[in-house]
């Protein structure tokens, strides 16, 4: 029986649909109800909300129940006014709405003249009664002034609650991604519209600017049927736009190398990186209250010189020039470009449409420094054009429309610098790697055009809301394009030079043709959800979405049965249900629960349709006594090569798409006007996940203690294909589990003090390492007889996390007014990133089971038992503000840290075992010495900057 079927059930029985509060993909909502001091409702009262900021206006009156609400309005600060013949007129001043926020303004009228005017500042109240997801907005406060060395937002993510990892110093996504307990579960989205590369989990699709970020929307459990295609988190990412007022700012950050701190496990060889950056932005109005601009440049130059260690010995021996063992001059150009365009057709009517350009030209970006002389080199290509629009439209104040399109491209590549060489790839085992270059042809090019059009009615107590999206994933990726030779040693290279013994070699490898894979695949979806004010307190909130992802075709000319067709799941229905409830006006209850399909990474397919041993390109990697194998130095013979040693890869015929059980209740409780405490517990529950075996090993010839096969040499009787010694199956069944306690402290801007924290307490444990994950997406299971036999602690599990963002403008009042000048107009903000260290698996020197595909532990190990040390990394930027000048120009100078305290984060450590190569036992434990790092030591920038 289907065990995903009484959960739908009961799901479905329970859901109404689900919550408008939280289907604001870029927009906002303000929503209430006005009643008398007794508590009555006041039916048909004028509530009107305006905009200074673009002179937006919209009323409407209240109805039989006092309800109201506006709906899909631009973000920015409001005003709302509510009045009624007979009572008293309140203005509710500095309404702010954010990203996917509903801000609720209830008005309690007090009788008297309607010209009698009451203002009530400060916003919306801090407690929202109509959210019950995890996540939150982080703030234009926030992303314009904490400290961001690395000038990559996308290492925000892991300031909200419920998420670890590690941030990326460069201009890729955050590491080791723990997301619901999974890992680098994130739907990257600009503007609502998609911006996640579809190869794999957890990627993005295009860098994005720091210089025209605006906000960004958070969601990590329980979000509305609108969304999907995730069961993790949502990170969308809101750009600026224009007002009628102009506004901008420039600003230069560079780094002193004298406040730089040497990098974690630096050798004498280590030089320091090398940063500045550039950035522009501003915006205004070109009408009035009508049509709007924004523009933003940036360009960031960085280098992490990598020196080359080769011996000037070995390089006279070989035959290596010096001008090929300089340093490589390895300096990254990213520049981007941002333009905006936001139009208040009328009332009713509001569109923008947005460009952004990305390019990023890294000259020696791969097989770099160390024994690589410059010859070995390739140079990094990148480029993607995005285009983006939304269309508002409200046709009454009941009836409203929001059409979202979005077309991002990117194009990335490696090519051969000027100073690649143009034969094979030559590698002397310990020595060095000289000649030609095995890391340039390869590309990745993906178009993803996409639109999602959502249908709004408002009627009572009851948001009706129901929409449909679709994406279509047109891909290209290419293998590199090589030739290369691995000798064991000097003399033997030379010998085969001489052409005395030309197969004196260790392995010879090269491509054939140009492997790779063209191909489509298109995902699209609908939902219906329903936002029912039950009760003045409660609020339920539900729906139900489906998905359907349909990937390329097989063939059936195809050598593997399994690819000859691919199956596309179509049952993808899921329920998801809310439940808010306002225990008082400080305290609120949330409860929720939902299935979440994920769109299956397109590498899926990619790998079956590349390595499928029936295309004429390919990779070979053979050893000089295979027959075929060439003489050195000579590449392909009759233009093909033996493929006996490739591993070719296919798809269960059983194939469903994985799904994601999330539950979550929490309960946040208002401390002050400005303060929050939130305390939750979450779960999720992953099925059908994918992951990697080997079915290709058959009749072990003896068994290890532990029970697992092992396998003997390839040949007839230990292969069930005999011309393959490995075939890899994308299978589906892995399992996993996530508990956490969560704890969220806000405290909204107030004062001059903003502060969001959250401690996390989980465990993440599933039944094996999953495919097609960014960090461990290659990772096979240790027993291809046995899934459960690596069911064990996941390898993003982090019992212990703590994040917090600050932000601090101390105000002050001092007679002397120069001691008042130096107390005000100072900023300092904080991030904090503390966490248990990464899971790691003791691993064996030798391989146990004949399984070359598997990663052998050793007897009785179980999976992912070993932990490196502790996270503890403080971020901090200081900035001073001067006087302003021509009453608009207001100059700041600023100073950053990344890893302030430079504790040494140690992410990798040495975790292989010395064992009996026959029985697996342990003879010598590892080391556990520290290997390498995903974060750096202390780095230190300076910046100025102008704000208008």
């Amino acid at each position: 029986m289907n065990n995903r079927f009484p959960h739908t059930i009961l799901l479905f029985t329970l859901a109404v649909s689900s919550a408008f509060a939280q289907s604001q993909a870029i927009n906002g909502s303000i929503r209430g109800r006005v009643t008398d001091q007794a508590n009555t409702p006041v039916a048909k009262t004028a509530v009107k909300i305006d905009s200074a900021q673009t002179g937006l206006t919209r009323t409407e009156q209240t109805g039989e129940d006092g309800y109201y609400i506006f709906a899909n309005l631009p973000l920015g600060a409001y005003t709302v006014t509510v009045q009624k013949d007979g009572f008293e007129t309140e203005h509710f001043t500095g309404v702010v709405l954010d990203a996917g926020v509903d801000a609720t303004i209830n008005a309690q009228l007090k009788v008297g003249s309607v010209a009698t005017s009451v203002e009530v500042s400060g916003g919306a109240p801090i407690v929202d009664p109509s959210r019950v997801s995890t996540g939150r907005t982080i703030t234009m406060e926030e992303t314009d002034n904490l400290p961001l060395t690395s000038r990559n937002p996308y290492n925000f993510i892991l300031f909200q609650p419920g998420v670890s990892g590690h941030p990326n110093p460069e201009l890729g996504i955050p590491r080791l991604l723990n997301t619901n307990g999974l890992p680098d579960r994130v739907s990257y989205q600009l503007d609502g519209a998609v911006d996640t590369e579809t190869d794999r989990y957890g990627l993005r699709l295009f860098a994005i600017a720091d210089s025209y970020v605006g906000e960004v929307q958070v969601v990590s459990n329980a979000f509305s049927p609108e969304f999907g295609k995730i069961a993790g988190n949502i990170f969308n990412v809101i750009t600026a736009s224009g007002s009628n007022a102009f506004h901008g700012n420039v600003t230069y950050i560079g780094r002193p190398l004298d406040l730089v701190a040497r990098p974690i496990l630096a050798t004498p060889t280590t030089l320091l990186p090398v940063a500045n950056d550039f950035a522009a932005r501003a915006g205004g109005a070109i009408v009035k209250n009508k049509l709007f601009y924004f523009g933003s440049y940036e360009h960031v130059k960085r280098s992490v010189p990598a020196p080359i260690t080769i011996t000037a010995a070995n390089a006279a021996a070989i035959g290596i020039p010096s001008s090929l063992l300089t340093n490589p001059p390895a300096i990254e150009h990213a520049g981007w470009v941002d333009a905006r365009v936001d139009y208040v057709i009328n009332p009713k009517h509001q569109f923008f449409i947005r460009y952004n350009y990305f390019r990023n030209q890294y000259p020696f970006n791969s097989n770099v420094g160390g024994l690589n002389a410059l010859s070995v080199a390739a140079d990094f290509r990148d480029r993607a054009h995005v285009l983006g629009a939304q269309l508002l439209s409200s046709f009454t104040p009941n009836v409203l429309n929001e059409l979202r399109f979005g077309w991002p491209y990117r194009n990335e590549q490696h090519i051969p610098d000027p100073l690649t060489g143009k034969g094979p790839e030559i590698s002397i085992s310990g020595i060095a790697n000289f000649g030609g270059s095995n890391a340039v042809y390869d590309r990745f090019q993906e178009k993803v055009p996409n639109l999602n059009d959502n249908f709004t009615v408002v009627k009572g107590a009851h948001t009706f809301k129901t929409g449909f999206g679709f994406q279509q994933n047109l891909d290209v990726q290419a293998a590199d394009v090589y030739t290369q030779y691995t000798f064991p040693t000097i003399a033997a290279y030379l010998s085969a030079l001489s052409g005395a013994t030309p197969y004196s070699y260790s392995t010879f490898a090269a491509s054939v043709g140009q492997p790779g894979a063209w191909y489509h695949s298109f995902f699209w979806d609908w939902f219906v959800q329903d936002s029912w004010q039950v009760t003045p307190k409660l609020l339920v909130i539900g729906g139900v979405r489906y998905d359907k992802f349909s990937g390329p075709n097989g063939d059936p000319n195809y050598q593997l049965a399994y690819s000859q067709h691919f199956h596309t799941p179509s049952a993808d229905f899921a329920p998801r249900l809310g439940i808010a409830y306002s225990i008082d006006s400080k305290t609120v209850l949330r409860v929720n629960s939902g299935i979440f399909y994920e769109a299956p990474p397109t590498n899926l397919w990619y790998n079956a349709l590349y390595n499928d041993g029936g295309s004429a390109s390919y990779i070979a990697s053979l050893s000089p006594t295979t027959p075929g194998a060439p003489a050195f130095p000579n590449t392909v013979v009759n233009g093909s090569l033996p493929r006996s040693a490739s591993t070719l890869y296919t798809i269960t015929p059983n194939f469903k798409d994985g799904y994601v059980i999330n539950s979550s209740i929490q309960i946040t409780r208002q401390l002050t006007k400005n303060d929050a405490l939130t305390v939750g517990y979450a779960n999720s529950g992953g099925r059908n996940l994918e992951y990697l075996r080997n079915i290709n090993l058959i009749n072990p010839i003896r068994y290890l203690a532990d029970g697992r096969p092992v396998y003997g040499a390839a040949s007839a009787a230990t292969r069930a294909n005999p011309l393959y010694n490995n075939i890899a199956l994308e299978d589906i069944g892995d399992n996993s589990s996530y508990n956490a306690l969560i704890v969220n402290y806000q405290r909204r801007l107030a004062q001059g003090l903003l502060i969001n924290a959250s401690y996390t307490w989980s465990h993440s444990i599933d039944d094996a390492p999953e495919a097609n994950t960014y960090d461990q997406g290659s990772v096979f299971i240790t027993d291809p007889t046995n899934r459960n036999r690596d069911r064990g602690n996941s390898a993003i599990n982090r019992p212990n996390s703590f994040t917090s963002s600050t932000v601090w403008s101390p105000i002050s009042k001092f007679d002397n007014r120069i001691v008042n000048y130096l107390a005000n107009n100072n900023q300092l903000t904080l991030l904090s990133n503390l966490s248990s260290g990464d899971e790691q698996n003791i691993t064996s020197n030798a391989n146990l089971n004949g399984d070359t595909l598997a990663t052998s532990r050793p007897l009785y190990g179980a999976r992912n038992t070993i932990r490196t040390p502790n996270v503890y990394q403080f971020d901090m930027r200081y900035t001073r503000t001067f006087y302003k000048f021509r009453e608009k120009y207001q100059p700041k100078f600023f100073i950053e840290a990344n890893n302030i305290f430079n504790h040494p984060n140690i992410t990798s450590i040495n975790t292989t075992a010395t064992v009996n190569s026959t029985t697996g036992v342990i003879t010598t434990n590892p080391t556990f010495a520290p290997v390498s790092t995903l974060l750096e030591g202390r780095i230190m920038q300076l910046g100025v900057r102008l704000d208008w």
